[in-house]
């Protein structure tokens, strides 16, 4: 049985409540619109919703103000039906508690939906031209305003893009209203299906098809001509950054039926001033541009430059273009960007490079999931790029899939990069089913990405196809003219995977799996460089299931389906190939031993996680750029409670993928490899790092060395050192034993501490069998002698603080481990939990960043752990001066 060593840390603290924190909920800031005193309404709170099954009244008699909808639905945008339905407390359960998401199936949700929306328009409107921009309609609407049909479902269908509707002959002053008669797509997952959100294998779809308003709805106005998406694209004379060469692209419309003739200007920095005439004839749209050829001004010296947040700051700059006509402000946009250039190279056919400003950057990141039900939170955003900035990973890859703008300014702030683009695998990529109308959608939504996110520092590179290219040369060639035209700075794939263009040739990266569970040893015994191995750049990849600790297990899986093989657990895996864990529990209980309990399942789960996570996270740090130059985990989190593919759970919970992959990305790391038996110094700094000394001890299971060497090293910038391999043969050696690394600094401060379990028997793949997904096993390494590990003690010293600063309140628990005993402590375990009435642990203290987790120590060996959350996210934290308690749990496999 495992011992528990519970502390409890008595927190005294007044602090200022700054509100709940919200798993994906909807945003709303007040019980009023945000109204920006420029020029927009941001139409967010105050809608409702209704089934068009419900309402008998036409759209002209839904937008008259004196029409009552009693008994819609009050909700806030973005919503999907379900997400409005959800956030109104229609159900009576938990979608996500077993298989409850099957109750959530409504024939209602074929139908039609209506969004209805009053809003306010003031006197400052009046005179201009007012602009409904709809910004995320799934899929397709008939939109009415004032008992006039603006538009329908001909023209609004398409949830990437962005539309713009001249309202101006229909809105008022004063009271307005705004009804949306919104149809859902169908099978979109299908090859002959609506261009709509694909989750492919992912998750089960939800039964409305994400239908609904899943972005920004706003209301502008101009004064005859309007200004929008102001863009600075960067050139450096690399490697020199002394001088960055800036051009300016904004677009600007004539919303009037006669000619106009204008003033366009650029502020960068208010420091900067440019100006520029232009001719628009009646109702036309054009590009300006503002060239550092013709403007010496944009020829800027000792630029304030935009890095990935672990090769400097990301430093942002602002623009404002604005548009004038005989010195009267006719409309202004302002924006904000960053001075930074992207570029690539191939290394060879299969292996593609990037450079942020000139310098060369190995990618390790993790792909990104919105909510199942595209709920929105600026919180739960934020909270999550915090996490993967705190496993040291440096870009999140999006498919198909794009959040809010305020995702991408958090990204753009934190320096986080971003691939994104066009997603599999239903009708997306099918482009030779598409109709004329939905090759139209498909056109304009490419475009509509290019405008949008072409002034996001954090955007690195854009795909025009996600499993293969564009299937139709001439759609490939489409795309590539409007990103051209739009003037998208960055590289530009054809592909997520290693096929080879006939349009752009090849895309250098590649998705040769697995998604499935793969012992350590994979990532760097593809030597055939046929599948994911160390070698190329994986956009996407994954030694598939993550299992959650228990504590959040017991939240999605109900009592009598909290096992490993039932109907509950196979449903909260993914679809098709991946509906269960098989591949992963035959290697758990071949490697670890049988399981007693879901307990135990969960703590032997976590080893496993944390070891093959891990793995292949060092393996293409140990490669990198030979020919390895990146690695997106297959997934950072998942849409739903889920059990594969993630880094932290849903709850926000780290488990041990998450501590595994954080230990592979330390900045500077020693490492083992599985393949070579070597020890290795993987440097991801842009500085050389002298005077380091190296050790590594190996431990039998009776906490006796049994091997012991230090040396003194050093390694260059962003490198790699090989140190020295262990020996084959040591003395006392048991059948599982224990391998620590150690790195101190010039300074003799240890800046890195690495252990791995590992076993006299090895893991033996079946590459015969290899596909897409998986690489069997013939034989598996085997640590059930660590199901016998003898006892041991730990001495805990602990202290809390309380830290203030502008983003509010934390608590920080700071607890000194030292192991008493004389065998190794194994997967040490420390948890932030609630107070019960009863005094024991309960639930976890979420979100928190832990300093490190899931830790050996050996005999005699001291750490120490800290673990930060935010004050509100106490228990007990209530309100001014309130007095809240934490217990801080201590687990392991042999305390």
């Amino acid at each position: 049985m495992t011992m528990i060593t519970q502390l409890r840390i008595l927190t005294m603290a007044t602090f200022c409540l700054l509100g709940v924190y919200g798993s994906c909920q909807p945003a709303s800031n007040s019980n009023q619109d945000n109204i920006n005193p420029s020029n927009q309404i941001i139409l967010m709170d105050g809608w409702n919703m209704q089934s068009a099954l419900k309402v008998k009244a036409d759209g002209a008699t839904l937008t008259n103000p004196t029409y009552q909808p009693a008994g819609w639905f009050k909700i806030s945008i973005p919503s999907t039906i379900i997400g409005g339905l959800m956030a109104s407390d229609y159900y009576d359960f938990d979608p996500f508690m077993g298989q409850n998401f099957k109750k959530l199936d409504d024939p209602a949700m074929d139908k039609p939906w209506w969004f209805r929306k009053a809003f306010t328009i003031d006197a400052g409107y009046k005179g201009k031209n007012i602009v409904l921009k709809l910004q995320g309609i799934n899929y397709k609407a008939n939109v009415w305003l004032n008992g006039h049909k603006v538009a329908d479902s001909s023209e609004i269908k398409g949830p990437m893009r962005i539309i713009d509707l001249d309202i101006t002959s229909y809105a008022k002053m004063g009271d307005n209203v705004l009804a949306l008669e919104i149809q859902r797509p169908f099978r979109p997952n299908r090859k002959d299906g609506d261009l709509a959100i694909d989750y492919a294998d992912w998750i089960h779809y939800p039964p409305d098809y994400n239908a609904g308003i899943i972005n920004e709805v706003v209301i502008h106005w101009y004064n005859k001509v309007g200004v929008q998406y102001p863009h600075v694209v960067t050139h450096f004379d690399l490697p020199s950054l002394d001088i960055a060469h800036l051009t300016v692209h904004g677009l600007v419309t004539n919303y009037t039926d006669k000619a106009q003739q204008i003033e366009v200007q650029a502020k960068i920095n208010k420091d900067i001033t440019l100006k520029k005439k232009v001719s628009l004839g009646p109702g036309q749209k054009k590009d300006i541009s503002f060239t550092p050829d013709s403007y010496a001004a944009l020829n800027i010296t000792h630029p304030k430059i935009w890095w990935p947040w672990q090769y400097g700051k990301p430093l942002l700059n602002d623009i404002e273009l604005s548009v004038y006509q005989n010195n009267e402000i006719c409309s202004s946009v302002r924006d904000e960007f960053g001075i930074r250039e992207v570029t690539s190279e191939l290394i060879d056919n299969h292996s593609r490079m990037f450079r942020i400003n000139g310098k060369k950057i190995m990618l390790r990141g993790a792909a990104w999931s919105p909510d199942i039900f595209q709920r929105r939170s600026t919180e739960r955003q934020e909270q999550e790029i915090k996490l993967y900035k705190d496993m040291h990973l440096n870009i999140i890859r999006s498919e198909g899939k794009f959040e809010d703008e305020k995702f991408y300014d958090l990204c753009d702030k934190y320096g986080m990069l971003v691939m994104t683009g066009w997603m599999c695998c239903g009708a997306w990529q099918y482009p030779e089913n598409w109709t004329t109308a939905e090759r139209k959608v498909a056109m304009a939504s490419d475009s509509s990405m290019m405008y949008w996110l072409r002034n996001k520092a954090c955007i690195m590179v854009w795909l025009n196809g996600s499993d293969m290219p564009p299937r139709i040369q001439s759609v490939e060639r489409d795309y590539l003219n409007i990103e051209k035209g739009l003037h998208w700075p960055n590289p530009i794939l054809a592909t997520a995977n290693e096929q080879k263009s006939k349009v752009s040739g090849y895309s250098g990266v590649k998705m040769a799996g697995p998604y499935e569970w793969v012992s350590p040893i994979y990532w760097e015994a593809d030597k055939s460089r046929q599948y994911g191995g160390a070698w190329s750049f994986a956009t996407e990849i994954s030694p598939g299931p993550s299992i959650p600790p228990y504590e959040s297990l017991t939240r999605f899986l109900p009592k009598d389906g909290l096992w490993y093989d039932s109907e509950d657990w196979n449903y909260h895996c993914g679809t098709m190939k991946f509906g269960d864990t098989k591949v992963f529990n035959q290697a758990l209980f071949a490697r670890y031993g049988k399981v007693t309990d879901m307990k135990d399942y969960a703590k032997k789960a976590q080893a496993q996680n944390y070891e093959a996570h891990r793995a292949m996270m060092e393996a293409y740090g140990l490669h990198k750029y030979h020919t390895a130059t990146g690695v997106i985990q297959w997934m950072g989190a998942n849409p739903w409670p889920g059990l594969i593919w993630h880094t932290f759970d849903y709850y926000l919970n780290p488990g041990g993928t998450y501590f595994g992959i954080k230990k592979a990305m330390e900045p500077l790391h020693i490492q083992y490899s599985y393949a070579t038996h070597g020890i290795a110094l993987v440097n991801s700094r842009l500085k050389a790092e002298k005077g380091l000394t190296a050790s590594a001890k190996v431990y039998n299971l009776e906490g006796k060395t049994v091997f012991s060497k230090e040396t003194p090293t050093e390694v260059g910038a962003d490198a790699i050192q090989h140190l020295f391999s262990l020996p084959q043969t040591m003395t006392d050696l048991s059948n599982t034993y224990f391998l620590r690394l150690q790195l101190k600094n010039k300074a003799g401060e240890v800046v890195s501490i690495n252990w791995y379990w590992l076993s006299r028997k090895k893991d033996v793949l079946n590459w015969a069998k290899s596909n897409w997904w998986m690489t069997p096993q013939s034989a598996y390494a085997d640590y059930t002698d660590l199901q016998a590990l003898g006892k041991t003690t730990l001495d805990i010293g602990k202290t809390s603080q309380l830290i203030n600063s502008a983003a509010g309140d934390s608590i920080r628990h700071t607890l000194k481990l030292t192991n008493t005993g004389s065998t190794v402590a194994f997967q040490v375990r420390v948890r932030a939990a609630q107070q019960t009435a009863s005094g024991s642990a309960g639930a976890d203290i979420l979100p928190a960043i832990y300093s490190d987790n899931y830790l050996q120590l050996a005999p005699g060996e001291s750490r120490v752990v800290t673990c930060t959350y935010a004050v509100k996210d106490l228990p007990g934290a209530k309100k001014e001066g309130s007095e809240a308690q934490a217990l801080m749990e201590v687990t392991g496999w042999n305390l």
